[in-house]
């Protein structure tokens, strides 16, 4: 129920106030009601004002009492007109924004403090935020002015069409030109290596320049066509993350009388980053890879299309995507506004403060500001902390960097939990609102603080770890081309072969030089012992031994060529099943000696090599004793209990399999310096487990586990409270990478 009188009204109900010559008013509709955007163009502040306040606004003419116009509002609209305490806030709001004039003398100097004060809060607030603070430069409006009718366009149909077709030509490149798509994922991993970072800096920079550019220029065409508004009168630097980037003050925007508009205004920014994106894309498709050209584009078109999706396009924090969100809802200010109404839910209802104010207007709205602030406060805790934990691991060894990083992550606790919980307690302590509800509003805050420390530091909680791993056959043998050849014959994947003198044939290869040396070298033996039988027949002793030495030499090679000739027929060397499944696709491709074909499992003992980080070392040994789960990936919901056998700490860089390599989408990175997939950049924990069961339901029908089938290993520890699970946790995730194997 809201209060229609205040005890404070009496302060200001005779003065006679108006509104600044300065302030522009533009009329619009959000989800169906009209609605008021008020500008003063002196400071560039926006207010929106619905229906009554505007009406109540609009009465005071600098003749008419600020009673007066509050009793004829009340008369006209009834419940709907401002209450004495909203006429009060909204009146004290315009005045600390230099917004109204009186007809008192002191007036004008009191104006010139309340506007002091109010750049002093301004230049507060940018620098409190110490993430993010932004610092003005210079004024851009009559440059955008000068530009609009000859890059206007781009914010049309016609230009639409344009940049829709640059976006399918920078696809088709990367698909059909130069290294390719696969080339570009790969190359992703070293984008963040400091050896790049000159480079990624000069393309963030230029990136950054064109998406300001184009929210300023689309701002500037769209205000034009609704009458001459969309000023754009700042231009700066924002710290993002302590790095200088640029940026534009288009809130003028919000006077744009179609939410469409607005719509584009936000969207903007994205859509001159994916032209720069394909056009990045277009050379570095074109270019030599040994070029800078080459590694600047890839830079390029990494910063304007991946990291554009994932933070420009992310809605859930403060940027297009979040003004882009906003204007499609038609719900102005929606995540300080979600904010104000999640506070009105605890004030009203764990509080019992009646009189809080309501900031949602309609049910759609309530449903909306819920949704999104949950999810907004997950998705930017997420956000910060995986910038925060993935800087600390990797430059660690970057003593001058990692003092920034610290100072970013202690501000990050400041303004999420210091400042928020200072402000919390003092107004608990403090509030006027809270006169005759302070004891419960105590308690509500010890309880709530009680129940957080009981359920994160006080209640034993499951515990357990996770690691990847391969199944094997017990016993399982690798099967290697011993003689280079062409893939001719082979046996089909997933059937049944023995050893034993009759054993399985699993690929037959072809080597025609080899062939053709033998041929040679047994006509030469012919020659030569038809040489030697002609020497003896003539006495010449001496010449015959000469040719029966140099006989028995090509003879001996014969054989080694033989020899080889004879694995390129490979067999089973035990018995199983025979799994090969690339082969059908690979016939007449040339195998090297030493690729790897196949494998032969013996499928009747399965076992499972997990291998895992060595920092997780000490809680694996404490988890070995408490049994297992193994879960098949593809089928995660079913568990297959297991045993934990044998471990193995120092397992040392040669995974039990490929498929844990980063290369088949396992968790270890490859080692640069040895060619070969299995071999890790760090060591491993390597444990042995044994399946308990033969089958797993998977889709409603029992289905075996086969050999090479990757899994995930959970490991079960003693029960511990959330906190230490917690600590735990970041400890091991904060550890540099450069020190894994190194404990």
């Amino acid at each position: 129920m809201r209060q229609t009188f205040h005890e404070s009204f009496y302060r200001i109900a005779d003065l006679k106030v108006r509104l600044r010559s300065s302030v522009n008013i533009a009329r619009q509709f959000y989800r169906g009601q009209r609605w008021y955007v008020v500008q003063d163009q002196a400071n560039n502040a926006f207010f929106r004002l619905n229906q009554p306040a505007y009406e109540f606004v609009g009465l005071l003419d600098g003749t008419r009492t600020v009673r007066s116009a509050w009793e004829n509002c009340t008369a006209k609209w009834g419940d709907g007109a401002p209450t004495q305490g909203e006429a009060l806030q909204l009146l004290g709001q315009l005045s600390a924004h230099n917004l109204l004039e009186t007809q008192l003398p002191p007036d004008a100097l009191a104006m010139f403090e309340r506007y002091k004060r109010r750049r002093k809060r301004e230049i507060q607030g940018r620098f409190m935020n110490l993430l993010f603070p932004r610092i003005p430069i210079l004024d851009p409006d009559a440059m955008l002015e000068t530009l609009l009718p000859y890059l206007g366009w781009i914010f049309s149909w016609k230009g639409f069409v344009l940049w829709a077709g640059l976006i399918l030509a920078g696809v088709y490149m990367l698909l059909n030109k130069g290294p390719g798509v696969t080339a570009a994922i790969d190359q992703a991993s070293t984008v963040l290596q400091p050896d790049n970072w000159l480079l990624l800096y000069a393309a963030f920079l230029l990136d950054k320049f064109l998406h300001e550019s184009g929210h300023a220029l689309a701002c500037k065409k769209f205000g034009k066509q609704n009458g001459g508004t969309g000023e754009v009168h700042a231009i700066g630097i924002m710290l993002l993350v302590f790095t200088p980037v640029p940026y534009v003050d288009a809130s003028s925007s919000w006077l744009l009388k179609s939410r469409w508009q607005r719509a584009i205004v936000g969207f903007a920014g994205m859509w001159m980053e994916f032209a720069l994106a394909s056009i990045a894309a277009i050379i570095w498709c074109s270019t030599s890879p040994e070029s800078l050209l080459h590694a600047f584009c890839y830079n390029l078109m990494f910063i304007a299309s991946v990291a554009t999706v994932f933070f420009n396009g992310n809605p859930f924090l403060r940027y297009d995507g979040y003004y882009i969100l906003s204007d499609l809802l038609e719900i102005p200010n929606l995540l300080s506004r979600s904010l104000q109404y999640g506070l009105y839910l605890i004030k009203r209802y764990a509080l019992g403060l009646k009189n809080a104010l309501n900031p949602a207007e309609t049910t759609g709205q309530k449903v909306w500001m819920v949704v999104y602030i949950l999810l907004a406060g997950v998705v930017r805790v997420l956000v910060l902390s995986t910038i925060i934990i993935f800087l600390v691991r990797n430059l660690q060894n970057y003593p001058q960097v990692m003092l920034l990083f610290s100072f970013m992550a202690i501000a990050a606790a400041l303004t999420w939990v210091v400042i928020p919980l200072f402000r919390c307690l003092w107004y608990l302590a403090t509030s006027p609102e809270l006169t005759h509800h302070r004891t419960r509003a105590w308690l509500v805050f010890g309880s709530f603080a009680a129940f957080l420390i009981v359920v994160f530091g006080l209640i034993p909680l499951p515990n357990h770890c996770r690691v990847e791993g391969v199944i094997r056959g017990d016993p399982q043998q690798d099967i290697y081309v011993q003689t280079p050849g062409f893939l001719g014959q082979f046996a089909a994947t997933d059937s049944m072969v023995h050893n034993g003198p009759n054993a399985t044939v699993l690929l037959k290869l072809d080597n025609p030089d080899l062939q053709t040396q033998a041929v040679v070298l047994q006509a030469k033996i012919n020659s030569l012992n038809i040489q030697q039988r002609e020497s003896l027949g003539d006495g010449d002793v001496a010449t015959a031994q000469i040719y029966a030495r140099q006989a028995d030499a090509e003879q001996s090679e014969l054989a080694s060529i033989q020899h080889q000739l004879s694995q390129l027929t490979v067999v089973a060397p035990i018995s199983g099943r025979w799994i090969a499944p690339d082969l059908r696709l690979r016939i007449g491709t040339y195998f090297k000696s030493g690729d790897q074909v196949g494998t032969v499992v013996h499928d009747q003992n399965l076992i499972v090599l997990a291998a895992a980080d060595q920092l997780d070392a000490g809680q694996i040994i404490r988890a070995a004793s408490q049994g297992a789960q193994i879960r098949i990936i593809g089928a995660a919901d079913q568990e297959i209990p297991a045993q934990v056998e044998l471990a193995y700490p120092g397992a040392g860089n040669m995974l039990p399999s490929e498929a844990l390599s980063y290369l088949a989408g396992g968790p270890f990175a490859p080692s640069a310096s040895q060619n070969q997939p299995s071999s890790t950049a760090t060591p491993f924990f390597m444990l042995k487990v044994q399946p308990q069961l033969r089958t797993v339901l998977l889709y409603g029908r029992q289905v075996v586990p086969l050999a090479g089938q990757r899994v995930i290993l959970r490991l079960s520890l003693p029960p511990e409270a959330l906190a230490r699970q917690l600590w735990d946790l970041l400890q091991r995730t904060l550890q540099p990478q450069s020190q894994i194997g190194t404990q």
